[in-house]
């Protein structure tokens, strides 16, 4: 067993979905990068250009394409035929056996462009777990985007990472944070924070601090200190200051390094539209009324614009193969969970880094009311379960099934 565990970034990872705490694959950004720049063209012209000499430079012949209902996966589809139709294209979508699945769309969307569609369906996502906790080196349940790279027949395989944090796409959290901001005043840092995290309640819970044991110190204070540098001492605009915390916090440190981790593990390079260098500078600097629009709670607006240029949707329902956490537990996650996640045989709670009383608590809660925050939350530690059996305890192999 190591000498030493992280306790304060299993806290994080719990509390958070990430450790803000570690080296992320590309540089933090600041105030400074979100300080608006006045558009010397249509902004769908200059990102049409930016495509364009960013594809120019892909050498690959043939790539894949991880094709939601979505703005961003629709939209590099679209740019690829359009810019460089000499690369063989094949899209590869993901589905989990529900009603709302976005895998008819996106068949649809690979007609329209004459592509090779596969349509990959997760009936079970938990089982390979460990695989894949192994994979991404980090306690985390939601890796089952690693299957589509793994279905993939190309080595190049474009993805949507950095359309949500760079062209405003988490618009129901925008919604939520505005209402909230415009009814409390003098906020300081701390406050700002506050709300941000109330934008992200599936992240965490109400009785967060009673979930860990004796090993680790929880407290909010100490959270919120890591997101502080995204809400004080600049004057950025509200959701500028947002959108710096998203680029700080999810894209760097959960989405990201995960990706690269299956980039590695599988021999494959993942690109994006919307990562590149002269992208991330031109929509940063983007004012935000350009990319957002409050009276409709629409974001990404210059991407819809394209769209619409295409003729193609432009407002499709967006999943981005996000799975049905209650669905998730009532069909086999309840069983897995409380096998390894459980008083008697769980090696975090005999370690002291999770509460065993809070575990006994919220699966008798969750027996009577499937409360998706909850169900995130025990998904997190059966993640957590896993990562301890393989790295720390190792008793527990890559190829085991849950």
């Amino acid at each position: 067993m190591p000498a030493t565990v992280d306790y304060d970034a299993i806290a994080n990872i719990l509390t958070l979905r990430y450790n803000p705490q570690k080296s992320p694959p590309k540089k933090p950004l600041s105030a400074i990068d979100f300080v608006p720049n006045p558009l010397e063209s249509s902004a769908e012209s200059q990102i049409l250009k930016i495509i364009e000499g960013d594809l120019a430079h892909i050498k690959a012949k043939r790539a894949s394409v991880l094709l939601s209902g979505g703005i961003d996966s629709v939209l590099t589809l679209a740019m690829l035929r359009k810019f460089r139709p000499d690369i063989n294209v094949s899209c590869i979508s993901v589905g989990f056996g529900e009603d709302d699945d976005e895998v008819s769309a996106a068949r649809n969307i690979a007609g329209i462009y004459d592509c090779d569609f596969s349509g990959l369906v997760l009936d079970d996502i938990l089982s390979g777990l460990p695989r894949l906790v192994k994979i991404a080196r980090e306690p985390r349940w939601n890796l089952y985007q690693g299957y589509a790279f793994e279905a993939s027949k190309e080595k190049t395989i474009f993805s949507g990472d950095g359309g949500d944090e760079l062209f405003a796409g988490y618009s129901f959290r925008y919604r939520k944070y505005l209402s909230l901001l415009s009814s409390q005043k003098r906020l300081n840092w701390r406050d700002k924070v506050k709300l941000y995290l109330s934008c992200h309640e599936r992240d965490w819970v109400p009785d967060q601090e009673k979930i860990f044991g004796p090993k680790v110190r929880f407290s909010w204070n100490r959270i919120y200190g890591l997101l502080k540098n995204n809400f004080v001492r600049n004057r950025l605009d509200p959701l500028d200051q947002v959108f710096l915390a998203d680029w700080n916090g999810k894209l760097l440190f959960d989405w990201l390094p995960v990706n690269l981790a299956f980039a590695k593990a599988i021999g494959i390079q993942i690109q994006s539209l919307f990562l590149s260098g002269h992208m991330t500078r031109f929509a940063t600097h983007l004012p935000w009324q350009a990319k957002y629009d409050v009276k409709s709670a629409t974001g990404k607006l210059p991407l819809r614009s394209i769209l619409k240029a295409e003729h193609l949707p432009s407002e499709p329902v967006k999943k981005g193969f996000s799975a049905n956490t209650i669905s998730i537990w009532k069909k086999a996650g309840q069983e897995i969970v409380l096998r390894y996640v459980n008083n008697r045989d769980s090696e975090v709670v005999r370690a002291g880094i999770i509460n065993g009383d809070w575990v006994q608590k919220t699966s008798d809660k969750l027996a009577q009311d499937p409360d998706v925050r909850y169900i995130n939350k025990m998904l997190g530690l059966l993640a957590l379960e896993v990562w301890w059996r393989l790295f720390v305890s190792k008793t527990m192999n890559e190829s085991e099934k849950l």
